[in-house]
């Protein structure tokens, strides 16, 4: 029997302020005493920087104070209290603020012991009201260990950074009924914006949140917020504000509901890609190769998508290395698949200086030959 290596719950925190790292073991959080938001913030630095996956353009730094991630674990760990939690399985890396937050300061609030774990990891035997920080592959996890799961008292999900696998959530409902989800919506940028507890429900704001402006009068509009924990840019002030890519339509004066994202985003393991920055960055790389996109719901990423060429065996290999090298690591598509050529006019690209106009793949109604595949990264 494999023994659980113990961590000192300062050096997790240490291994994931300054290196980003996530151990794999059990860190004892309750062991530090700590017992205010004002006594987590004295343990952390005064600024920590948080950086975006450049899927969406250019990597850029937030900063954040200890007193914002402190108010933030306050608001995640008043949520979770009711539910008398004695222990956290922790899923999410502790380099991003999601896994910081419920992998080290919200167990120091709660005074409980967080278990690292990795995507494969049966949940422990012990703990009999855990707190599962989830990301899209765990509701896989937790599906093929319902009937070990099915005996502890309470069980709560928390599930934030990527889109919900719709199908693996709901069968996990229903061999799990007490089940109780906490689910976060929020960025890199602000931190905890809104929170639901059902899947499909509207969103609520948090306590210390506001929409920065009044209702849109014709429809759905980009979602605007005042927060006392708003990051700041590197070499900018806090600003209190930020505009976030989602669109939002309002359903009363602290509720909205999501209806899309701006641009052609999509969220894979958490992080934004924008579908038209990566194929405009590959049209540039391979001017003689049409490229499109194609996305789709994935049972384990929450959301993902496939390139697609037109032409054969050569365009496709051709855009898989181009991709290897461009696109930010775990971001990649699922696979480089080869699509027909369309009939002329239907929205050809313009020409590439010497280079002959190829018909332009849009990503819809195209027949997907069965080629010789595989992902990116």
């Amino acid at each position: 029997m494999t023994r659980t290596a113990l961590i000192r719950p300062e050096s997790a925190l240490e291994g994931a302020l300054t290196r980003r790292e996530t151990p794999t073991g059990v860190a004892d959080w309750g062991a530090l005493g700590v017992r205010s938001a004002a006594g987590l913030a004295a343990l952390l630095p005064a600024e920590v920087p948080f950086e975006t996956s450049g899927s969406t353009g250019r990597p850029v730094t937030w900063w954040r104070t200890g007193e914002q991630l402190a108010a933030e674990a306050e608001l995640l760990a008043a949520r979770l209290a009711g539910a008398e939690p004695d222990a956290v399985f922790v899923h999410a890396p502790l380099g991003h603020l999601y896994g910081l937050l419920l992998g080290c300061l919200v167990p120091a609030l709660l005074g409980v012991p967080a278990h690292y774990l990795r995507a494969t990891d049966a949940p422990p035997s012990g703990p009999d009201s855990p707190v599962v920080a989830a990301v899209p592959s765990t509701w896989w996890q937790l599906e093929r260990s319902a009937a070990r799961l099915r005996a502890r008292t309470r069980l709560t999900v928390v599930h934030s950074t990527a889109r919900l696998p719709d199908d693996a959530v709901t069968r996990v409902g229903q061999a799990l009924p007490g089940l109780r989800l906490l689910e976060l919506h929020g960025s890199t940028e602000t931190g905890l914006v809104a929170t639901r507890s059902s899947a499909g429900a509207d969103w609520t704001l948090a306590e210390d949140v506001r929409f920065t402006a009044p209702a849109a009068l014709d429809g759905p509009e980009l979602l605007a917020v005042t927060s006392p924990r708003v990051a700041r840019a590197a070499f900018g002030p806090y600003l209190g504000e930020h505009l976030l890519d989602d669109e939002v339509l309002r359903t009363g004066p602290r509720s909205y509901r999501l209806t899309g994202l701006r641009r052609r985003l999509v969220k894979v393991n958490g992080r934004r890609v924008d579908l038209r920055a990566v194929e405009e960055r590959l049209r540039a790389a391979l001017p003689a190769v049409e490229v499109s996109s194609r996305t789709f719901a994935d049972p384990v990423r929450g959301e993902w998508y496939d390139l697609l060429a037109v032409g054969g065996e050569p365009e496709r290999r051709a855009v898989q290395n181009a991709a290897a090298r461009l696109i930010p690591v775990g971001t990649g598509p699922r696979a480089v698949r080869v699509v027909p050529a369309v009939l002329p006019g239907a929205g050809a690209a313009p020409a590439a200086p010497g280079s002959a106009a190829l018909p332009r793949a849009t990503a819809a109604g195209h027949r997907v030959h069965d080629v010789q595949e595989g992902p990116i990264r």
